[in-house]
């Protein structure tokens, strides 16, 4: 296939949007959040395939191009583009430029996806590395599963109460994955719900499929499942009901879920009630049920760094970013986990990057300002994942990243970061010079946004929860008000903070921290912090900040409340146009939380 890349391309988006304007005008609006039945996505969807059709009409034989889910994000993109022209704030002087390779990047996905999924045998696949002393060869995207199960709870039992739907949605991801893509690392957690039933329902059905003449045998794949850390009784109880549920004998890779506090530390290493629970992982790998051992992390990187550095993990799952590092971000001597890449080169140990496009700045659903800013080169999530990719070609010291899981709801979800991994294989150059373009106008606008010198210091001295007597995620609040000053990102900041709400209610300030703490200890652990509150004074928490930053502070984390916390929507503020949403990549409402 192929495409004329002049101004001829800008035209046909037009007319597909002016068309599908008028066949919709006066058509009786439908709403319905759970599917695409409804006529903002109707429309997207006439827009994405008049588009496709005048300028890629091969597409249209490929079995990809049935899903209208994918449609649907063409057609928001295209719309967004096509704003750009008029916008004011877009940060190009060639505007057409910008809306011309946006349109470009539309049509290059749509030949790479139609190419490998017309011909499963097609070379074209997602790059596998070596993931550390595992010796796996891990492909560089993998399959999350916590965004596709029935529910969060654990009350279904039985297959037969997942409603087929959703279930065949699984189905049709695992097989796009797998088949399509080349992805074998399939991620699960006991803690995903209904995730692990399904999955292993689904599995036994992908073992009895042929396609392209191909089979797909357990050995294909690396399987890897989490338990959080508890009583030892409970983890022996729940790691074998994963391996139950799953319906595997072994699984490739185990993880302690959220090594998050001292006390999961403890549980592990050092349990003064009861066996180690490292003790018990070591039992399961000698009777051959685990292969290599890890963990996954929301933590400070001083406990990240105290894991790492008792030389009993394989592999990590933690937060690192293009934009910060989640719940690290503020915390240690590099504001975020980056030093926690360079130890974990150093062990030679796997690096796996948890939620890069959910956590690491809602890259799905990006502000105007960010997408003008990563355009016309990358959009935000190829960007986000490219950043990722790259790093190992412009880190002084090479440190690498293994592989990015993405947790998709629907198998268009995958699009974007299997395009990324592919074109970095095969391009790697263009894309690490596209990636400091990128970066610099990046970091340009942060400069701009908040000056030279805060932007090298501003977590100096600024406390995160460390520790059990630690209430306030303050390094974190300052990392909000940063992006959304330099990229525009504050509904991505409104749903972190929206944690911080969320605890501020639980919390009884007549008790001390750490009995607050142990009331809402999972869920504080993934996501510590209680909300600011106008009428306190917090002087005292910043003894350690240099005195050139303690008033920018207090300002930021004052910021950060008025737009992002539950009171906002009393305050009347004026928010910038560049701060609202380009597009949303998620059509529907993801299954689990429609059930």
């Amino acid at each position: 296939m192929s495409f004329q890349k002049d101004e001829s391309l800008i035209l046909l988006a037009k007319k597909a949007a002016a068309s599908v304007e008028l066949d919709f005008k006066d058509k009786p609006k439908l709403v319905d959040p759970n599917t695409n039945a409804n006529t903002s996505n109707l429309e997207a969807i006439s827009i994405a395939k008049d588009f496709l059709s005048n300028t890629l009409p091969g597409y249209f034989k490929s079995e990809v191009s049935h899903d209208e889910d994918r449609l649907v994000k063409i057609g928001r993109s295209i719309v967004d583009l096509l704003s750009m022209e008029d916008d004011n704030y877009a940060h190009h002087d060639d505007k057409v430029n910008v809306v011309l390779e946006g349109l470009c990047h539309i049509l290059q996905l749509c030949d790479v996806l139609a190419r490998v999924s017309s011909d499963p045998s097609n070379p074209l696949k997602v790059p596998k590395v070596r993931f550390g002393r595992t010796e796996l060869q891990m492909p560089m995207v993998t399959l999350g599963t916590m965004r596709f199960q029935q529910t969060w709870g654990q009350n279904i039992h039985d297959i037969a109460d997942v409603h087929q739907r959703g279930q065949q949605n699984l189905m049709e991801i695992l097989r796009h994955a797998i088949f399509n893509l080349g992805i074998n690392h399939i991620e699960c957690a006991r803690s995903y719900g209904s995730s692990e039933l399904q999955m292993g329902v689904a599995l036994q059905q992908l073992f009895q499929e042929e396609r392209g003449g191909r089979r797909v045998k357990r050995e294909d794949l690396i399987i890897q499942t989490k338990v959080n850390a508890m009583k030892a009784k409970d983890f022996r109880e729940t790691l074998d009901k994963s391996l139950s549920l799953l319906q595997v004998d072994y699984v490739d890779l185990f993880s302690i879920h959220g090594l998050n506090l001292q006390y999961h530390y403890d549980l592990v290493f050092n349990n003064p009630s009861g066996e180690n629970l490292m003790d018990i992982v070591r039992e399961y790998q000698k009777m051959g049920k685990i292969r290599h051992v890890g963990f996954s992390s929301h933590g400070q990187p001083g406990l990240i760094q105290k894991c790492i550095e008792t030389d009993q993990f394989d592999y990590a799952n933690i937060h690192y970013h293009a934009f910060g590092s989640y719940t690290a971000s503020g915390g240690g001597s590099c504001g975020g986990n980056e030093e926690i890449l360079r130890l974990l080169k150093e062990k030679d140990m796997g690096v796996f990057i948890i939620s890069p496009f959910d956590k690491g700045g809602r890259l799905y659903a990006p502000s105007k300002k960010l997408r003008s800013l990563t355009l016309p080169e990358m959009e935000p999530i190829y960007f986000g994942s490219q950043w990722l990719f790259t790093h190992q070609d412009r880190d002084y010291d090479k440190v690498g990243i293994h592989t990015i899981s993405v947790g998709a709801a629907r198998p268009s979800d995958l699009d974007e970061p299997t395009m990324a991994a592919m074109m970095y294989s095969s391009n790697k150059q263009e894309i690490i010079e596209k990636v400091e373009t990128v970066t610099k106008r990046l970091h340009d606008a942060e400069v701009e946004a908040l000056g030279e010198d805060w932007v090298k210091s501003w977590w100096h001295g600024v406390p995160n929860c460390d520790t059990v007597n630690d209430a306030y995620q303050f390094g974190q609040m300052v990392w909000l008000y940063n992006v959304i000053k330099s990229w525009g990102m504050l509904e991505f900041a409104r749903d972190r903070y929206e944690t911080f709400d969320g605890n501020l209610k639980k919390w009884d300030f007549q008790k001390p921290v750490h009995e607050n703490i142990d009331k809402i200890r999972v869920g504080w652990g993934y996501m510590p912090g209680i909300a600011y509150e106008p009428n306190k004074d917090y002087t005292e928490y910043f003894e350690k900040v240099p005195e050139k930053n303690k008033e920018r502070v207090l300002e930021a984390i004052k910021f950060v409340w008025k737009y992002c916390s539950a009171s906002s929507d009393k305050l009347s503020l004026h928010v910038p146009a560049e701060w609202t949403t380009a597009y949303d990549m998620r059509p529907w409402v993801e299954i689990p939380k429609q059930n």
